[in-house]
């Protein structure tokens, strides 16, 4: 048989070695950064949109809907409703302050009534919220949205 020459022997004795323990210290390392750090703290935030209204603005009431949900629930919400709801609250300079979970909807479709609770003004608005604290995997605070509805 002949001999091994001395290059190939070198190769898989040196270079296989090393090559083998640098991947497989990538691939440990990899996994030790990739591991959760724990559960999500509990959620101590709210996320707000501003609705400003323009126009004739002598509204009765305002509804937010994501979807199916409304807040506050129309049509009933007219008699038995304040102006403000828990998370629907008019402000001193007449716009509209909407409390948001902290997982914030994509849109929302707004509704202005008047005082007869007619709708006078409706607007569906796509939101694009930008994440001011936290992270993607537990969340954060989102910067406020204002969102301007003209009422005619």
């Amino acid at each position: 048989m002949p001999a091994v020459p001395l290059t190939r022997r070198r190769v898989e004795l040196v270079l296989v070695p090393l090559v083998a323990a640098f991947c497989m210290a990538f691939i440990i390392g990899a996994i030790v950064l990739d591991r959760d750090s724990g559960p999500c703290p509990a959620p101590t935030w709210n996320n707000q949109l501003t609705l400003s209204l323009t126009g004739n603005v002598d509204a009765g009431a305002v509804t937010a809907c994501s979807g199916t949900e409304c807040v506050p629930l129309p049509p009933t919400f007219a008699k038995s409703s304040a102006k403000n709801s828990g998370m629907l609250t008019q402000q001193k300079d007449g716009s509209w302050l909407f409390k948001v979970a902290t997982n914030p909807p994509k849109a929302v479709t707004f509704r202005v009534y008047d005082k007869a609770w007619n709708v006078v003004a409706a607007q569906s608005t796509a939101l694009n919220w930008t994440r001011i604290s936290g992270d993607e995997r537990c969340g954060g605070r989102m910067a406020s949205i204002n969102v301007v509805l003209n009422v005619p």
